[in-house]
């Protein structure tokens, strides 16, 4: 099972070219060393920030807990602090019921991700919803579910969705379907509080050079 940790970023003023030397030569790669893989990041370009976000994997919470209470990556959170503000990160775990295989981040599309609490009492109706109605409609769509995450670790709603798209055109068709304007009255009506969304895109800055570089190491 993948657990997500992620981190949650925004780059401080004039200081790009210095943080995305220091993230592709420092900072993801002793990440890898210290077994929090990078697998990419995303660039929030609708909803609310950070605006950065930094998605490693691992196989176990308790390893994850006890790399990041370690000296080695404190040490390191502080100098990625000379370049980046308004930092958090949140850990997540797969609800089970929809991806599977490990998680990767997609070029060439982006993310619709959806965020809410679940109303006490209506758990089993709302994994209902998901699938019978949700996934059947998103799908024709053409935002389909991708991915369903439950947060363990961090502040904010408890459940990530996760859908799909080509580009954010796609995603603005959707969401002026009366379809989806059903789904989502439904879903805050009978299953959800606290609902926020946002649209992700590949950052290509904190990804690109780093998994760049491990491939030219290989041959």
């Amino acid at each position: 099972m993948s657990i997500l940790f992620t981190q949650h970023w925004d780059v401080m003023p004039e200081k790009y070219e210095d943080y995305a030397a220091f993230i592709s030569n420092v900072y993801n790669p002793n990440m890898d060393k210290m077994g929090i893989p990078l697998v990419g990041g995303y660039y929030v370009k609708i909803g609310e920030g950070p605006r950065i976000v930094a998605v490693s994997t691992v196989d176990q919470t308790d390893n994850l807990r006890r790399t990041i209470s370690s000296r080695d990556y404190q040490d390191l959170v502080t100098r990625l602090f000379e370049y980046v503000w308004k930092y958090s990160n949140k850990v997540y775990v797969p609800s089970g019921r929809i991806q599977e295989g490990p998680y990767r981040v997609q070029t060439g599309v982006v993310k619709f991700n959806h965020y809410y609490n679940i109303l006490q009492g209506r758990e089993q109706e709302h994994l209902m919803f998901i699938k019978e109605e949700c996934m059947p409609a998103l799908e024709e769509l053409k935002i389909p579910i991708t991915g369903g995450y439950r947060l363990i670790i961090g502040e904010g709603p408890r459940i990530m969705a996760e859908c799909t798209a080509r580009n954010i055109p796609a995603i603005a068709e959707a969401v002026e379907a009366s379809i989806y304007r059903k789904l989502m009255k439904a879903l805050k009506n009978k299953y959800a509080t606290d609902y926020s969304s946002r649209v992700l895109a590949p950052t290509g800055r904190v990804e690109v050079p780093y998994l760049v570089s491990r491939m030219v190491k290989n041959f």
